[in-house]
Order: C-alpha cells, then sequence, then structure tokens
C-alpha cells in the first residue's frame, strides 16, 4: 500500500507539548514541519509582520504535499484548518502547562539549542511578559479552549479532530502516523480522545 497524504496542525495550551511531539512526527514520517513560533518570533509583531505571517504559511501548505504544523496562532487557525486532515489537540491540566514553562525556559536559558521550534536570537525574560504568557497558560483551558472548540467546529466533514491527553496518546499517534507515512495502514477515519 503507497503512503497517503496527510496534512496535520497540532495545537493546545503552551507547555502541552505541541513542539516535542511535531519534531518527533517529523522525524519519524518525514513529513516536513513548520513551527509558527520560529516564524512569528522572527518577526517585528507589527501588522506588516501579521501579513507575512500569513503568507508564510499559505506558502508552506502550498508547497508541500504532506505537512505538519506546531502552534496555536488562533488568528490563522481557519486558515490551516481548510487545509488539515487531522487536528491533533493536545491538553494537559492547567497547572502542568505553566511548570512546563518555567523547566522549559530554564533549560533555554542555559542551552539556546533546547528549543529549536523557536526564531534565532529569541530571548525569555522574566519581566511582565512572562508573567503574563504563565497567566494565559493558566487559564488556556477556561479563557482559549471554547474559542478553539469553536473554529473547529467549521471544520471540512473530512478533517479529523483528535484530542491527546496523555502520553500514551502521544504514541499510539506517532505509531499510527508514522505507519500511515510508510504506507503500511489505511487512514483512520472516527476521532478519538485520549
Amino acid at each position: 500500500m503507497e503512503a497517503q497524504i496527510m496534512k496535520v496542525m497540532l495545537i493546545g495550551a503552551p507547555g502541552s507539548g505541541k513542539s516535542t511531539l511535531a519534531r518527533q512526527l517529523a522525524q519519524q514520517t518525514g513529513w516536513p514541519l513548520l513551527a509558527l513560533d520560529r516564524v512569528w518570533h522572527a518577526m517585528d509583531y507589527s501588522a506588516a509582520a501579521k501579513v507575512h505571517f500569513i503568507t508564510k504559511q499559505t506558502q508552506f501548505m502550498a508547497a508541500h504535499q504532506d505537512w505538519l504544523i506546531d502552534g496555536n496562532f488562533t488568528s490563522t487557525i481557519p486558515l490551516r484548518l481548510a487545509s488539515a486532515d487531522l487536528v491533533v489537540w493536545l491538553r494537559v491540566p492547567s497547572l502542568v502547562a505553566p511548570l512546563r514553562l518555567v523547566r522549559r525556559s530554564l533549560a533555554f536559558h542555559h542551552d539556546p539549542q533546547s528549543r529549536p521550534d523557536m526564531a534565532p536570537g529569541f530571548q525569555e525574560h522574566l519581566d511582565r511578559d512572562y508573567l503574563d504568557f504563565l497567566t494565559y497558560a493558566v487559564t488556556f483551558r477556561s479563557r482559549v479552549e471554547p474559542r478553539l472548540a469553536a473554529l473547529l467546529s467549521a471544520a471540512p466533514i473530512t478533517t479529523r479532530i483528535r484530542i491527546i491527553q496523555s502520553a500514551s496518546g502521544k504514541s499510539a499517534l506517532i505509531g499510527e502516523l508514522t505507519s500511515l507515512a510508510s504506507g503500511q495502514v489505511p487512514r483512520r477515519t472516527s476521532s478519538v480522545q485520549q
């Protein structure tokens, strides 16, 4: 059986493991990966940057038959969703995400190579913006997930949405998509929560 085309977007709270899972999937499947943080944080956050950010995503999706796109950026979810075959929504408990973020920030401070998904030269500082980011992570389930759910409700009928809440769910997904990429199994059609 030949490999099937697969376009996958990964979403979830900061610290939920999107980037790590995306890198693992890219390595196992050979599919190209676009890390939205790497693109966005290389820009100046201006109105022109927002247009360029959309253009980069559009160009990436058009240039690749299969793809992985890692990141939320809710303003551009509809753009990606229109082409996605699968949405992987990573969910973690509200207090787990900020703890992971602090651990990730400490590792990044000591070794910037620990986050290859970030733009070159990106720096985190323990300042008001960082504290706001931690608050965003803590309140993600109550404040952002309802918006994500509303956006995903507009997904094409052929787009599967997979909610993953455990390490075993991540492992199962990696196995399934790796098999799919090599043409060993047919595409699953049901949405699954793990």
